[in-house]
Formats: C-alpha cells, sequence, structure tokens
C-alpha cells in the first residue's frame, strides 16, 4: 500500500540500523492493497445483507485485520502491556519485535495523544521500547474507506500533534500514513 513517512526524533535512522526488520515492516505494508481490503468488505457486506445484520459502515475493522494478519505471520508479538504482565489492559501496543512497538490506528481521533503517550511510557518509563511505529491513515485515504473521515486518526494531525509536542515526546516515533 502507497504510505507517506514522517520522522519523529531521527526514527528513520534508528528504524535503518536494524535494515532486517524494516524490509520487514515494508513488506507488510505492501502485502496489504487497497484494492485486497475492499474487496474483504464488500464480500461481508453481501454475506450480511443474505443474513439480513446490520452492514459495515467502514473499511476500518478490516485493515485491521489484515495488519494482524500479516504481523502473525512475521511472528511479532501481540498486545504487549507497556507495564508487564497483569497490568492495566489500556496500556498496551498492538505489535512488538526487538525493541520496536507498533501501533495501527484506525480509530477515533481522541485516541492520539494517549497512543502517543504509550510510546513514551514504554521508552522513557519501563525502557521497553526504542522505537514506536505509528501506523495510520491520511485524510485523503480516509475518504475512501470511511463514511465518517474527519472524526479519526489520520497522519496530517498526528503529525502536527508530534511537532508541537517535540519537546515533550522524546520517543523517536516513525509516522506512516497510509494512501490509496
Amino acid at each position: 500500500m502507497k504510505h507517506k513517512i514522517y520522522s519523529h526524533r531521527y526514527s528513520d535512522i534508528i528504524l535503518n540500523s536494524d535494515y532486517e526488520l524494516k524490509q520487514e515492516i515494508e513488506g507488510i505494508l505492501n502485502s496489504i492493497t487497497y484494492q485486497d481490503v475492499s474487496d474483504i468488505f464488500h464480500q461481508r457486506n453481501e454475506e450480511r445483507k443474505g443474513e439480513n445484520k446490520k452492514l459495515m459502515k467502514g473499511m476500518q475493522s478490516v485493515l485491521n485485520e489484515r495488519f494482524k494478519e500479516e504481523f502473525r505471520k512475521r511472528n511479532w508479538e501481540e498486545e504487549k502491556s507497556v507495564f508487564g504482565a497483569g497490568e492495566d489492559n489500556d496500556l498496551r501496543i498492538d505489535f512488538w519485535k526487538r525493541k520496536v512497538g507498533i501501533d495501527v490506528a484506525f480509530n477515533h481521533r481522541s485516541f492520539i495523544g494517549g497512543d502517543l503517550l504509550r510510546f513514551q511510557a514504554a521508552a522513557e518509563v519501563t525502557n521497553e521500547m526504542k522505537i514506536g511505529i505509528y501506523i495510520c491513515a491520511t485524510k485523503d485515504f480516509l475518504n475512501e474507506i470511511s463514511p465518517f473521515p474527519s472524526s479519526l486518526v489520520n497522519f496530517e494531525r498526528t503529525k502536527w500533534y508530534l511537532e508541537k509536542f517535540y519537546p515533550v515526546l522524546t520517543v523517536p516515533i516513525y509516522l506512516i500514513g497510509l494512501d490509496k
């Protein structure tokens, strides 16, 4: 899938230092296509129609499923708690490998601050992470996948947060904005 990149605090250089892992992430991004997501979405809605169930409105859940499948194929740890096992379930990062944490965000934009703060805690409080990767959609792509694009996390708004809170967010964050 096409995407834009924004590197916060030299995250691109840090990610390049583990080039194999960077290639793996690129492979995941390239293995998911808009056409694939669209086909699955329309197929599921056809099935729902036949079962007289409520139709899915946006493609976000399909995108989340596809990312989960691809990260699982490559043996990424899922839903790791920032503060260790048995701790509050709200403080989890979607995927982990070799001190790299990844959040896939196709949710409400009010979650941006909390998502970035989880990265900060994982890097600075628990020293579990060296870099965070935040995958979301660009504004243009949200228009393709959601009937309510302005209410969702987007690349442009997240980049604004990273720029405005630069002195506070000391963790390197590699922002990926999916595009059609």
